[in-house]
């Protein structure tokens, strides 16, 4: 039995729509939270995440065609983990540098870096590992099997 054949493209969609939300609201976070505020939030992440979107899925991005089950799904757990892992340190180490250029205590930039670099990679990781997997996919021939 194979995957179906949107399932990277729905993960990336669903990843892209919430970093693209955590931008705007970082963009636009300290305008009043009225009912206009959330219609422009909605409309402007999907605004974004379309964009993104497009440009992945052009020309048959990301699509999965004769892919088996549980092989994928290992390989997409552990990328999924690598890709967390990397980018809960580069975003926490972005962080404690402006943090600690802005408030110049280290105790308190490192705990809200650490913070940000783990909350932010749960919403950005499922969407770059989704790419990682559908590149190394792309290039594997017919024969090859699903291994690392």
């Amino acid at each position: 039995m194979n995957i179906p054949t949107q399932t990277l493209r729905v993960v990336f969609a669903a990843s892209a729509f919430a970093s693209s939300v955590i931008l705007v609201l970082f963009v636009r976070g300290r305008a009043e939270w009225t009912t206009a505020f959330w219609l422009q939030l909605v409309a402007a992440s999907l605004a974004l995440c379309a964009g993104v979107c497009f440009v992945a899925f052009r020309k048959g991005g990301m699509r999965l065609d004769g892919v088996p089950w549980w092989p994928f799904v290992g390989l997409f757990l552990r990328q999924l983990a690598l890709v967390y892992a990397a980018s809960a340190i580069v975003i926490a180490a972005l962080a404690l540098a402006i943090i600690y250029a802005i408030t110049r205590s280290g105790p308190n930039a490192l705990a809200l870096a650490v913070l940000a670099g783990l909350w932010l990679s749960l919403w950005l990781a499922p969407g770059v590992a989704s790419l990682t997997i559908w590149r190394r996919l792309r290039r594997t021939t017919v024969g090859d099997t699903l291994q690392s």
